[in-house]
């Protein structure tokens, strides 16, 4: 950061004062995306159904106020569509319809914002493969009773997910495994098989990168 030259004793304070607070706010700016994802990572450890779930609406709330606070933070809004879609999970269908909205929204508002942040890729494409691998019943019900979901595809899927490994992500396991999912839904079984290889040769670092291991390796045999 610049700071400009004065010659007045006041204007020098004036001057690192300005500086302090815009620090200060930076830091601030940071500090408010990595608590929720410290919040969503705790949530993904706890074995209570009743405390994950607190836990993930809590960081939910956080990042609507975090995202409304930095609204032009790629981050914020991608751990806004992780905390929705985690949220997603254990909530209510009526209130799973809306929060799908939500991580679609926040997600693509990530990669407008950053179009090299791999992780929103990552959310994005995965949101697509979920909602698209939706029945029809089920997906005719969330329309009739809650306005039903928006449009998304396999090959959508693919796409971000691909999009997401080029430019790097924290867990390929799981990409490699919903990507190899989202194929053998296309029914372009060897780029499956070779996405559950590649899921298989990678390092499981949480029990959901494992269970994705596990269905992997058995959709193999």
């Amino acid at each position: 950061m610049m700071i400009p030259r004065t010659t007045s004793p006041a204007g020098v304070v004036s001057v690192w004062i300005s500086a302090a607070i815009m620090v200060a706010a930076s830091h601030q700016a940071r500090a408010d995306w990595t608590h929720v994802r410290d919040m969503v990572r705790s949530g993904e450890q706890q074995r209570d159904d009743d405390e994950r779930e607190s836990t993930f609406r809590s960081a939910w709330t956080l990042s609507q106020a975090s995202v409304k606070a930095n609204p032009n933070s790629s981050n914020e809004h991608l751990w806004a569509a992780i905390a929705a879609g985690r949220l997603a999970v254990v909530s209510s269908t009526g209130e799973r319809v809306r929060l799908s909205r939500e991580v679609k929204y926040h997600a693509e508002s990530a990669i407008e914002l950053d179009p090299r942040n791999g992780q929103a890729y990552m959310v994005l494409g995965v949101w697509h493969f979920y909602v698209a691998d939706l029945g029809w019943l089920q997906r005719n019900a969330a329309k009739l009773l809650y306005g039903g979901v928006p449009a998304a595809s396999y090959a959508e899927a693919v796409s971000n997910l691909t999009r997401a490994l080029q430019i790097g992500v924290e867990n390929p396991v799981e990409v490699y495994y919903i990507r190899g999912r989202a194929y053998e839904a296309m029914e372009n079984r060897r780029a499956a098989q070779a996405d559950y290889r590649a899921c298989l040769a990678g390092k499981a670092r949480t029990a959901s990168e494992r269970k994705a291991q596990q269905d992997a390796r058995e959709r193999l045999e």
